[in-house]
């Protein structure tokens, strides 16, 4: 299938006064990464500090590495480089720690996404339980743990509940499969589930609070696997009312800032698969004219100021 760099339209949100009056006032944000994902996204990274100057942000990158946090004195603590150090006004966090999300939040900062989404989001069986009751489309999924006996029909989808960019994700058609799969999988939780029929292809919808940003579809004509990163094709996708109604329905479950969320298709038809919490943009950059790092700040400023 070829794609198109089609241009989907710029969204603009609407900034009100408070917006206004925090851009006239220095802040100190961090912007947390891991090592591996802070060496893969240096494009990106500086896209943050480029919009963060016009807001008069000081933004600092952080690496997870070097944070150090715990109790102290009966009291949430926090290290950098093994000194005590300030708080920011807020953090972006760009890896997995749900656990580091709380402290903040703990320690009074606000935390892009929340706990909340991290905890949920970044956990395949707690998500698919979760938004089980939105009443939307999910296939067929078992949570096991390894090593305990479950009944599988083949083919099936093995991954673990922990875990993004399609990485240790297997397709089993036969139980010699199913073991070889459950070994290279590291986590002790696992999914298991039925296969769309329309295997390769997958659609990610960016959502920025409560508003659909855009969608991307994604098609590989080699893997069962779609992911822009593995190399698949990317092109914008127009959503029709149907499937709006399927992502506002799961939009309603959440208080998000930006995630990606992912449907795969099965008979055609939109099925929910994962919600990204720490969603990567290369494909709108590449795709589209949104600058989504500058509507996310834009949010983060009104959210901090409402």
């Amino acid at each position: 299938m070829q794609t198109k760099a089609l241009k989907a339209p710029y969204i603009h949100l609407e900034l009100n006064n408070n917006t206004r009056e925090c851009r006239n006032k220095v802040m100190e944000a961090w912007l947390l990464y891991d090592k591996f994902r802070m060496e893969r996204n240096i494009n990106y990274i500086n896209i943050y500090f480029e919009e963060c100057k016009k807001r008069n942000i000081e933004l600092k990158l952080i690496l997870i590495e070097d944070v150090e946090f715990g109790i102290r004195n009966n009291k949430c603590n926090l290290f950098y480089k093994n000194k005590k150090c300030s708080m920011p006004q807020f953090v972006i966090m760009r890896t997995i720690n749900p656990l580091l999300t709380k402290h903040f939040e703990l320690m009074g900062v606000p935390v892009f996404n929340n706990s909340f989404v991290s905890t949920i989001c970044n956990d395949k069986q707690k998500t698919y339980q979760y938004v089980s009751k939105a009443n939307v489309e999910i296939m067929d999924t078992s949570f096991i743990k390894k090593g305990t006996s479950t009944s599988i029909k083949y083919p099936s989808i093995v991954k673990p509940s922990f875990g993004s960019g399609g990485e240790n994700v297997f397709l089993v058609k036969n139980e010699y499969e199913f073991k070889k799969a459950i070994n290279s999988i590291s986590d002790e939780s696992i999914v298991i589930q039925k296969p769309a029929s329309d295997l390769g292809k997958d659609l990610r919808v960016y959502v920025l609070k409560d508003k659909i940003i855009a969608s991307i579809l994604r098609v590989s004509n080699s893997d069962f696997r779609s992911n822009y990163s593995l190399g698949g094709l990317a092109e914008v996708y127009n959503l029709n009312q149907e499937e709006k109604s399927i992502v506002y329905k799961i939009i309603e479950m959440f208080d998000f800032s930006l995630v990606g969320i992912d449907f795969v298709f099965h008979r055609g038809k939109m099925v929910f698969n994962e919600i990204e919490d720490v969603v990567g943009a290369r494909m709108l950059y590449s795709k589209t004219d949104i600058n989504i790092v500058s509507l996310y700040l834009d949010f983060i400023l009104s959210e901090l100021k409402s």
